[in-house]
């Protein structure tokens, strides 16, 4: 720690020790006997129509003007005056309960299963209508803005991972990857402003700060809750928001309880199988439980690529390159939970819960490149945007059979303990992530042919081959192809992809909590303290390998030879593009397996180091340490709900690496320190019993990414110039305000209308800049000057939004119909931000609307919906350069979901994803110029979930 963090860090709990005297001059007075006070509190639990708790039911005194929200465990607590009270009790979907309660008594029961109600309640046991009431309830009771996924009172999930359930959240873009979910913008915002937490604690994304939410599969999950605004107890590292995972606990239910499904399904692009299966049991009494979960899904697809380069140089609308891609998946996610816990006899409880997840994705590729633009005879007039000729084109083929992969481990032992009137928690958390891939791609460079070619402004491109004739700078075109020649390579180039990151973190941290009286107020008071200590190292890929070997060359020197031609297949590619021409697929896994025997004998042979695929200007090791520190009050009076706070956060940063000049290394180390300050405010009134009206202040903050903040540079002394990280990068930081009108509905429904405005300081781009200090001189060498290619900060941007959500199963629809209802939510954003330069870029991942709209029936039995989801134009890579910049064009995707208990306990389903069969559509600069064309075809899965 610097001199400077060490005094902020003094500062900061000097700070709230300040804030917490007053409060604990009230506890030491409250714990004297002689202060005996004329209320006491009146508890009990809420438990729903099949026995299972209520969490975030609503428990009243009207007439006292009091009220408070069951905890997870359906528990209570509520002081009121001596003598009997009248209880009101509310659940979204429920009918409203009033019962009779006497502070200091027994704990009393408020069920929903008696007898005498079951007739005049419409059950909410289904997985759609119980998980949206368990979300209502959670978000009404919630201090800040945010809305939920939950699932339903005896723990079903309505969907199959993370990811999916968060597609329906107003605010929410889901980005897929070959077809699967995978990241979450929230608010349309890029990835890397969302962070994720498991229980509470801050969990670093395993791909550079950024979370793959389809690695956490629903049988881990209890709910999900997306904060919007953050209050001070919660980390400021979030800008768009911080999405809490909430797993599952052994005490959720009491008694020995086992859920599970099992699922078979058929990818229809290939007809590769996918397959899932999950089990959770728990079991508790009123001291011990235990909780554990395994969960495996795994798919086998087929996708189809196709890529087109424009000629940059021009007018942008001459062809250079087509490519003609298919790549064979076989995606493998797999989840484990373990939950401890126990409760002594004075009251607390005692846990650790451990959570790990991994992503894998085994590749296999196969690639044809066309280069128009090195065609021996052509011309920009023969190279239309949409159709065109050349003769004596080169073309490569490329190989891979390769591996990503994504994994956290989290693991927290943690307390909650009452002492002396005050609620204390503490936590210490270690969390590993690691991420990366390994691609051995191998690129085959071919003989000429000639092609005419059309349709490339659609994106899917049909090409007609031909042989080709001539020499020098004549070629003549030839007689027509019906397949692509695969044989005759004339060099065969090993060109390794390998990036990776590896992180490990621990935090430990504690929090009090205290009710009091203050201002003539029910309030809440609470202060806590964090210490969060990170090291990742790694290397990212700037996109070009340390080593290319020649594998003609390489088998030679170690005694053998190399052909890729006996690894050709009879079997033709799959596909739903139009082509034009056939080509075999290759024997990528036979392929790896010689080219990791011939890698193998060369490195014997000293002919060959793995080490040197990766650029020592492209590696870094950064270690991070967070101390921060809170304090904040809640007033509750009557209708109103004040919560304000300052959340005080020191950062000490340091980043190693290296400057590569040419074979030089010379080692780098740079550090940076800073305390940011982060006050928030949050206000809801209760404008009448069903409406509920909130607004908030807050700030918040993004740190850049380790590879981004990397000392590691390559230097080019004969062209003055740097490429690589910049250790000097700010964090991103945003000042703004929410507001929300929310109304609850009969039927388990909700009406909401949100809006929200962020001012956002020091925005990352990648962009050029000069080198004006002597960070990277050598010696006598003067660098100053330099052109700078690195990411820096922007300024003056700004994200605005507005939300509209509603959602209610129409019970006032006669007989079956009242089984109908409707999930949907529409929303709208703006946002941009400068460059240092004044050139305005919108924000990555920012599409102006968003739609999710699902249309459901659940009664006897039967759970069905129909799900849709709009999004228009997102940038996707910004630039200085408008025209250079590249969008994903507007998606949709329609699901379908059906669920049908044949049993208590017994469910069969079937989900059937991508009915439109979407193909996803990558564009530079403007639509008619398309970069990048994918499908990945329908996909369906049937099975039975089992809940005892």
């Amino acid at each position: 720690m610097t001199r400077a963090s060490r005094s902020a860090a003094k500062a900061l709990l000097l700070t709230t020790a300040a804030l917490a005297l007053p409060i604990a001059a009230h506890a030491a007075d409250a714990a004297q006997p002689a202060a005996i006070s004329a209320t006491a509190a009146a508890t009990g639990r809420v438990v729903g129509t099949d026995g299972a708790y209520l969490v975030a039911a609503e428990v009243s005194a009207p007439k006292l003007n009091l009220r408070t929200t069951t905890d997870r465990e359906g528990r209570f607590s509520l002081t009121l005056p001596a003598g009997p009270q009248t209880l009101l009790v509310r659940y979204p979907g429920l009918p409203d309960r009033e019962v009779e309660a006497t502070a200091g008594a027994a704990p009393i029961t408020v069920s929903y299963a008696d007898a005498q109600e079951m007739e005049a309640l419409v059950v909410t046991a289904g997985p759609i209508l119980g998980s949206q009431a368990a979300a209502i309830a959670q978000q009404r009771a919630a201090d800040n803005i945010m809305s939920v996924v939950a699932a339903d009172a005896i723990g079903r999930f309505p969907d199959q991972s993370a990811a999916a359930a968060l597609s329906r959240i107003p605010g929410a873009a889901i980005e897929r990857d070959q077809g699967q979910e995978r990241y979450v913008q929230l608010r349309g915002a890029p990835e890397r402003w969302t962070v994720v937490s498991i229980d509470g604690m801050n969990v670093l994304g395993a791909e550079e700060r950024v979370f793959r939410f389809d690695s956490v599969p629903a049988v881990v999950i209890q709910s999900m809750e997306v904060n919007k605004t953050l209050t001070p107890e919660q980390p400021a590292e979030a800008l768009a928001g911080r999405i809490n995972i909430v797993t599952a606990s052994p005490f959720d239910r009491r008694g020995l309880h086992v859920s599970g499904d099992l699922g078979y399904g058929e990818m229809q692009l290939g007809d590769g199988p996918q397959r899932q299966g999950s089990i959770r049991g728990s079991w508790s009494n009123d001291r011990f439980g235990v909780v554990a979960a395994l969960a495996h899904y795994r798919r086998n697809q087929t996708t189809d690529n196709r890529e087109i380069t424009w000629n940059r140089d021009g007018d942008l609308n001459t062809v250079d390159d087509f490519s003609f891609r298919s790549y064979r998946l076989e995606r493998e996610n797999n989840a484990a939970q373990l939950g401890l816990e126990y409760r002594p006899d004075g009251g607390g409880r005692i846990f650790f819960n451990s959570l790990y997840s991994e992503f894998i994705d085994r590749e296999q590729r196969n690639q044809y490149d066309f280069q128009l633009s090195r065609a021996r005879t052509q011309t920009a007039a023969n190279r239309g945007p949409d159709s065109g000729f050349v003769d004596g084109a080169a073309y490569t083929g490329s190989w891979e059979y390769g591996r990503y992969y994504s994994d956290t481990f989290a693991n927290t032992l943690g307390g909650d303990h009452d002492w002396a009137g005050n609620q204390i928690k503490w936590r210490l958390n270690y969390t590993h992530t690691d991420a990366g891939a390994y691609l051995p791609l191998i690129q085959q460079n071919f003989g000429r042919l000639s092609l005419v070619y059309s349709g490339a402004t659609s994106g899917i491109p049909d090409l007609d081959l031909y042989t080709t004739s001539g020499s020098g700078t004549t070629y003549t075109r030839g007689s027509a192809l019906s397949a692509l020649p695969q044989t005759g390579s004339q060099a065969d180039v090993l060109i390794p992809i390998v990036y990776s990151t590896d992180t490990d973190a621990w935090t430990g941290q504690v929090d009090i909590a205290r009710d009091w009286t203050s201002l003539g107020a029910e309030a809440t008071f609470k202060a806590g303290v964090k210490y969060d200590r990170r090291k990742a190292t790694g290397n990212t890929f700037s996109g070009v390998p340390g080593a290319t070997p020649v594998l003609q060359s390489l088998a030679a020197q170690t005694g053998g030879t190399w052909s890729v031609t006996p690894r050709i297949t009879g079997a033709q590619w799959t596909s739903d593009f139009a082509r034009g021409w056939g080509v075999a697929l290759v024997d990528n896994i036979g392929l790896r397996q010689d080219l990791d025997t011939l890698l193998a004998k060369a490195t014997s042979a000293g002919l060959y180091n793995a080490a040197a695929a990766v650029q020592p200007q492209d590696r870094f090791a950064v270690d991070e340490n967070i101390l921060s520190a809170y304090a904040q009050n809640k007033w509750t009076l009557g209708k109103w709900e004040v919560l304000a706070g300052l959340r005080v956060e020191s950062v000490d940063l340091e980043s190693r690496g290296v400057v590569a000049s040419g074979s030089s290394l010379t080692p780098l180390t740079a550090k940076q320190s800073y305390t940011d300050l982060f006050p928030s405010i949050h206000v809801n009134y209760e404008v009448t019993d069903d409406i509920q009206a909130r607004f908030a202040l807050i700030s918040g903050v993004a740190r850049p990414s380790f590879g981004e903040i990397r000392t590691s540079v390559s230097v080019n002394d004969a062209s003055e110039t740097v490429s690589g990280g910049n250790p000097d990068l700010k964090p991103e930081r945003a000042f703004g305000f929410d507001t929300a009108l929310e109304w609850y509905l009969p039927g388990a429904g909700l009406l909401s209308a949100s809006a929200f405005y962020r001012r956002i300081d020091d925005v990352l781009y990648d962009s050029v800049a000069t080198i004006r200090d002597d960070r990277y001189d050598v010696g006598t060498l003067d660098r100053t000057g330099y052109t700078y290619s690195t990411t820096l900060n922007g300024s003056d941007g700004r994200m605005a939004g507005i939300e509209l959500a509603y959602m209610q199963q129409w019970r006032f629809l006669p007989g079956p119909l009242s089984g109908f209802g409707f999930q949907g939510n529409v929303t709208f954003l703006d946002g941009e931000f400068k460059t240092p330069e004044g050139v305005k870029s919108a924000f990555p991942g920012l599409s102006d609307t968003l739609v999710n709209a699902s249309i459901f029936y659940e009664k006897y039995g039967l759970s069905a919906r129909l799900s849709y989801q709009w999004r228009n134009d997102w940038l996707d890579e910004p630039s200085v350069d408008a025209t250079d910049q590249t969008y994903w064009a507007a998606t949709e995707q329609l699901d379908l979901s059906l669920r049908y208990q044949v049993r208590d306990g017994v469910t069969v389903y079937f989900d059937a994803s991508n009915l439109t069969d979407e193909t996803g559509m990558r564009y530079q600069g403007h639509a008619n110029r398309p970069i990048e064309a994918e499908g990945v075809g329908r996909r369906f899965m049937g099975g039975v979930r089992f809940n005892f």
